[in-house]
């Protein structure tokens, strides 16, 4: 028999919309709004009942008042919470009314589980005075990478330490995003690292691949040191052959070569649309700094959806997930990366790695994911 239990999510979901709404583009982030509604749609496909709390954060501030908003899309539906754009008041805010949404919700029908991302202060204390109080089981949806983020700084960085000091301590089990992490938690853990979105399937049947003179190969993501943008654009000077590099991102990169093609930050339907027309796909993400054993890189499976040929760096534990089906480079080491490349512009059929991401896509599709998810809330 299907569950039916009833989930709150706490997260911080945030549409273009509603990022316009409230001045708050400077921290929208489309590869935490992928995870988010991965978990969502694999709880969902499980038969579970999920309603997501956003605290719908501020940063510009501007001192205005921001009420509740509740918005409806084909995506999802989200209570974002009222707030005031003040700093440091706009996390106590968000916290208070987040707890009273939470109320509210406990009082309609008891609620099974709250799940939280992430140890972010305006969502993470929400959940623990829901377990004081109400004594709802709470689950940390765990990727520690924000402490290790090197712009991180100063009180910002206190408090989270104290936030997932305090908060851990009363947590009842863990989503984790690889095994490193997994491995330090003493409630029941389940690892995973993302969730494939079906949808993009039908984006691939539907994409025709356009002309091309030569390859095209695609980087999307941040800029910062952690994701490892340095690392590519330094393996260039290794490598002789034609070729297209599109790179998408907030932020500025500086590079003498008129392979690469810098788009800037775009829409994510643009992003999506480069990505599907590329022939290789790379993920650079640092696997020699503190962030990269405390994270996971997420687009790797928008990549892995696209059909496309992969090239990763060898962070966290990529290889035991994903085995033979990607190229790989050691060491953080642009040369490498070059060799890889090169190999891969090299490589025309790749029919094995092909077939291997191909499986990877399907083992983590929602239908797949959410039985794991469940069973680790039913332990709670």
């Amino acid at each position: 028999m299907r569950n039916n239990r009833k989930i709150i999510y706490l997260n911080n979901y945030m549409s273009t919309q509603i990022a316009t709404l409230r001045n708050s583009q400077n921290i929208y982030s489309q590869p935490a709004n992928n995870k988010i509604l991965g978990i969502k749609k694999s709880l969902e496909a499980a038969g579970a009942s999920v309603k997501v709390l956003s605290s719908g954060l501020v940063n510009s501030k501007s001192f205005k008042w921001h009420k509740r908003v509740e918005e409806k899309s084909n995506l999802i539906d989200v209570v974002y919470c009222s707030i005031l754009d003040i700093p440091l008041i706009s996390t106590i805010v968000s916290i208070v009314f987040m707890f009273f949404e939470i109320r509210k919700e406990h009082k309609k029908k008891s609620i099974d589980n709250l799940i939280f991302y992430n140890y972010k202060p305006e969502v993470a204390w929400a959940a623990w005075l829901a377990k004081r109080i109400f004594n709802i089981p709470i689950t940390i949806e765990y990727e520690d990478g924000y402490s290790n983020i090197d712009s991180v700084k100063g009180f910002k960085r206190v408090l989270m330490k104290l936030t997932e000091d305090v908060v851990s301590k009363n947590i009842s089990s863990a989503i984790t995003v690889n095994s490193l992490l997994a491995e330090k938690q003493s409630v029941p853990s389940v690892v995973v690292r993302g969730v494939t979105d079906a949808n993009l399937y039908l984006m691939r049947e539907k994409h025709n691949k356009s002309k091309r003179s030569m390859p095209i190969i695609f980087y999307g993501g941040g800029l910062d040191k952690e994701r490892g943008i340095e690392i590519l654009l330094e393996s260039l000077k290794y490598i002789t052959k034609d070729f297209k590099l599109i790179i998408t991102g907030k932020g500025k990169i500086t590079i003498d070569d008129p392979r690469v093609d810098f788009k800037g930050f775009i829409d994510y339907e643009s992003m999506l649309s480069y990505m599907l027309d590329a022939d290789i796909l790379i993920q650079c993400q640092l696997s020699q700094h503190q962030f990269g054993n405390s994270s996971f890189p997420s687009k790797v499976f928008e990549y892995m959806a696209t059909g496309n040929l992969i090239i990763s760096s060898e962070v966290a534990d990529i290889k035991d997930f994903a085995g033979d089906a990607f190229y790989y480079y050691q060491n953080d080491d642009p040369k490498q990366l070059a060799k890889v490349i090169i190999a891969a512009l090299n490589d025309d059929s790749n029919t094995h790695r092909k077939i291997e991401t191909h499986k990877l896509s399907v083992d983590n599709l929602p239908k797949n994911i959410g039985d794991k998810l469940i069973g680790i809330l039913k332990n709670s």
